[in-house]
């Protein structure tokens, strides 16, 4: 997928809606994680999301509490509320994405329930001893792995690696460095096509086709 195409069919929002196929979601995460422009576009329907769907389950427990307040027994969201609340989320999702795209990239305004958290882990270089394990929550579709560079150290592009427990490779992604020159970076790594259970990430630079291992990490993938 390209980033026209990317655009043209609003595939950040319907990513985060899950409106993909499992073909599609890959072709797509194929596209963004090599596109800084789609990956906030992610990150940012991601954030109006959560907010919305946040706003929606307190109104539906506000309106549970006001029935038993009135001696009702049980409370039942209605099929017309629910197709409502569906269609308001992606008409929040898709004008607050159009928003934050047309306004110099500002980021999105946080819904009345406040911010919510995007899952990023600092990954240490790689060391003799015992790598750092990290948790990637249930629902979660990517995460961003940061890492620092040593003093002077560039390269033209970097690659991560996902092994299984038997040390199979589960998924490995290449993408071209930033033009910016910062020792630290963050890169956004796919987790949904991955089953439950223990990996190891190993982030590598690459320069001149010779590869250097940057850092590694353990990831406990929950569903």
């Amino acid at each position: 997928m390209n980033h026209e195409t990317a655009v043209k069919i609003q595939a950040a929002e319907r990513y985060v809606l899950d409106e993909f196929s499992p073909e599609e979601r890959a072709d797509f995460e194929e596209h963004f994680f090599g596109c800084a422009e789609c990956a906030g576009d992610v990150k940012a329907a991601a954030i109006l999301a959560a907010n919305t769907k946040a706003v929606l389950e307190e109104e539906e427990a506000r309106a549970a509490a006001a029935l038993r307040s009135r001696g009702g027994t049980k409370w039942r969201l209605s099929w017309g509320l629910v197709a409502s609340a569906a269609l308001n989320l992606m008409l929040v999702v898709g004008i607050g994405l159009q928003g934050w795209r047309l306004g110099n990239h500002a980021p999105p305004a946080a819904a009345p329930l406040g911010a919510q958290f995007y899952h990023s882990f600092g990954v240490p270089a790689e060391s003799r001893g015992e790598i750092k394990k990290f948790e990637i929550p249930a629902g979660d579709r990517f995460f961003g792995a940061r890492f620092d560079l040593m003093p002077g150290q560039r390269f033209d592009r970097y690659e991560y690696q996902i092994l299984d427990a038997a040390g199979a490779t589960r998924d490995a992604q290449s993408l071209k460095a930033p033009a910016a020159n910062d020792s630290e970076l963050e890169l956004a790594v796919p987790v949904s096509s991955l089953a439950p259970g223990e990996y190891v990430l190993v982030l590598r630079g690459v320069q001149q086709d010779s590869p250097v291992e940057i850092s590694r990490a353990r990831l406990v993938i929950r569903r």
